[in-house]
């Protein structure tokens, strides 16, 4: 692999200073020299709810990604590490750790629209954090997807060359895989009197009320554009790693410390990411190496 950028931490690749975001270029260099299709998983959702822990187990790892155990928001941009992908051989894994959305000392919201739309830009899988429960504020904060179509320009290869695409269709085809990751679940899996699964319980809180009144219209346009934008979607729930004193310490405690069932639960949803999440793509079914990036 190549030895620049398999790199035994993150590093920063996109940096939020005060004026705005931009490249490190040092890093997008090393980048340019992996030559092995990427397949590129990005986590985000809202400041201080366990994103960092996450990628960290999607690297094999304890540490790396800064957990931060504070109010404060710990990640700053959008922080890269590259790894030997640990079940596709002859690919690399990139994992992406995208500044905590909804930062009130940031006070910014543009700002967090364009942290959400380049991890969508840039992953093959998204994964998108969230606490507690799916309920209408989590539904709420991915009204930056509704904000994509607004600033993203969608390039679509036709007779002649390339064009610009004119509808919501041309999006889809290169949105990444969506995946929910509730956090501190502590409901019972249960509709109707009957148990159902994560993917159930994601799908019944995507239903849309019926009618047209604005109420109506606010509820469903968040669950809209998830049922647009993401048709490949997959949701795992997490109940609380470990108790009150051992949350601030997490990378500290040894897995006999960690709750059973949370573990259970990290296993399964990192073989699903490792097992389905495909090498970035662009329009075209073009393959995206190190080197190849978005224009």
């Amino acid at each position: 692999f190549h030895p620049t950028i398999h790199r035994a931490r993150p590093v920063c690749l996109i940096a939020n200073p005060a004026d705005g975001l931009e490249v490190t270029e040092e890093v997008l260099e090393a980048l340019r020299g992996v030559d092995q299709p990427v397949v590129v998983v990005a986590v985000a959702g809202l400041y201080r709810t366990g994103k960092s822990y996450l990628l960290n187990q999607l690297a094999g790892r304890r540490t790396g990604f800064s957990l931060g155990s504070t109010i404060q928001s710990h990640t700053k941009g959008i922080w890269m590490w590259c790894l030997p992908h640990p079940s596709r051989a002859g690919h690399t894994l990139v994992l992406l750790d995208t500044e905590g959305l909804g930062d009130v000392e940031k006070g910014d919201a543009k700002n967090d629209t364009w942290i959400f739309a380049l991890a969508v830009l840039l992953s093959s899988t998204l994964v998108y954090n969230s606490m507690g429960t799916i309920n209408q504020q989590a539904m709420d904060q991915l009204h930056y997807v509704a904000e994509l179509t607004e600033r993203i320009k969608v390039k679509a290869e036709g007779r002649g060359g390339r064009q610009e695409g004119k509808d919501s269709a041309e999006f889809v085809r290169f949105f990444p895989a969506f995946v929910w990751a509730v956090r501190d679940f502590t409901l019972q899996l249960e509709l109707d009197g009957r148990e159902i699964t994560e993917d159930e319980y994601l799908e019944n809180s995507l239903k849309l009320k019926p009618g047209s009144s604005q109420r109506a219209q606010l509820y469903n346009l968040p669950r809209e554009c998830i049922r647009q934008f993401f048709p490949a979607r997959k949701c795992f729930v997490f109940v609380q790693p470990a108790d009150r004193t051992g949350l601030p310490r997490l990378e500290e405690l040894r897995e006999d410390e960690l709750d059973s069932k949370f573990r259970e639960q990290v296993v399964l949803f990192c073989h699903h990411i490792w097992e389905t999440s495909q090498p970035k793509t662009l329009l075209g079914g073009h393959v995206v190496t190190g080197a190849r990036k978005c224009a």
